[in-house]
């Protein structure tokens, strides 16, 4: 291979790897202005932790995760549930980021009513699993919460 392919698929891997980049942060920015913004009362606190992702508190009790998965080019989010002492992690679902920017496949991340809409689905048996343990008046940890899960969506 000569130098000037080399530079070539260099410039093209780095262009890629800039717009990934800029679609996760431009999902990020998103979410949150969706879920603050938002007129329904979700319980979501914003957690302060820009190095891993996005964390949210739920019921004050719950940690809601939503990071880029781990390799480098990697289009796969996953939202994960974990205690708040982090002590038990669940991954609860993962969801497709394209290079238009689309999460998997049909939501703009750019329109804020359509990736609200997109996070609470992905995040809904968590939601599911914690109003049954209320409605039963039961204590809850993650592994039972999870015990029935649907299997994570993957794209």
């Amino acid at each position: 291979m000569i130098l000037s392919e080399l530079s070539q698929k260099a410039e093209f891997i780095a262009d890629r790897h800039r717009s990934l980049q800029s679609h996760w942060h431009t999902y990020c920015n998103t979410l949150v202005q969706a879920i603050t913004l938002s007129k329904h009362k979700l319980h979501h606190a914003m957690g302060c932790e820009p190095q891993t992702g996005l964390s949210f508190f739920l019921f004050d009790h719950f940690v809601i995760r939503v990071e880029q998965a781990e390799g480098f080019n990697c289009h796969t989010i996953n939202y994960l549930v974990e205690s708040r002492d982090g002590r038990e992690q669940a991954c609860i679902a993962s969801a497709r980021l394209d290079q238009n920017g689309l999460l998997d496949g049909a939501v703009d991340i750019r329109d804020r009513e359509r990736v609200l809409e997109h996070y609470l689905n992905k995040i809904s048996a968590v939601y599911e699993g914690l109003y049954e343990a209320v409605q039963g008046d039961a204590p809850l940890r993650i592994s039972a919460l999870l015990a029935n899960p649907r299997k994570p969506d993957v794209a």
